[in-house]
């Protein structure tokens, strides 16, 4: 099993930490000025998200992990919420539930190439916020969520992923996994950890992003 450590503020996950402050306003494509209270966990003041219609094709599975809930402590793991298989809205979850039932977090991404994309042939609200807000602008790649084991099985296993518009929110399926069809709703409320993208290069009249960097906790 992969090292994961879990603090109120952050989720390391291998060698990679990820944001958790404010993660319950997050969605996949949520974009804003990133904050860095002092004394407190950094966090994404959100400006907007993308439409979700963009998402579709670009956001993908990419692992499955499992968590000793019993080595991390109430304080740090709090309230969440987490997904289980024929279900495709989230139930509140504690962390004595955590330590009881079989919960594992999953994670989707969008790569950096199908997001540079997205952002200059799409999502221009995204892509002017982030030229306006400067060094501070960042947008949401990749997420965390958790799920029931036997549902986190099946995404691994699954041939396809799609997105779907429902509301406003994003729909998840998984296809050709160990359970057929399965999907999940990930909307505000739903976000366990996430990552951030910032633009690292603008072409000379700043209207195409030419290269993009990932942001961790404990960066600038």
């Amino acid at each position: 099993m992969t090292e994961v450590n879990i603090t109120a503020g952050s989720f390391k996950y291998s060698t990679i930490t990820y944001f958790r402050g404010k993660a319950e306003n997050v969605e996949m494509g949520s974009y804003g000025q990133k904050k860095t209270p002092f004394a407190a966990p950094a966090y994404l003041s959100i400006q907007n998200k993308v439409k979700t219609e963009y998402l579709h094709g670009r956001v993908r599975f990419v692992t499955r992990t499992a968590v000793d809930w019993t080595k991390e402590t109430s304080a740090d793991v709090s309230a969440f919420v987490y997904f289980s298989a024929g279900v495709t809205t989230a139930v509140t979850g504690s962390y004595d539930k955590a330590k009881s039932a079989k919960l594992e977090l999953i994670k989707f991404a969008i790569d950096e190439g199908p997001l540079k994309t997205m952002l200059n042939t799409d999502a221009s609200g995204a892509r002017n916020f982030l030229r306006d807000e400067g060094s501070d602008g960042r947008i949401v790649t990749e997420i965390w969520v958790v799920v029931e084991a036997k549902l986190a099985e099946h995404f691994q296993t699954s041939t396809s992923i799609s997105v779907a518009d429902v509301a406003g929110t994003a729909k998840v399926t998984a296809t050709g996994g160990v359970q057929g069809t399965q999907s999940i709703t990930i909307s505000k409320g739903t976000t366990f950890a996430y990552l951030m993208y910032s633009v690292k290069k603008w072409n000379s009249d700043k209207t195409r992003i030419e290269d993009l960097e990932d942001d961790q906790v404990g960066m600038t």
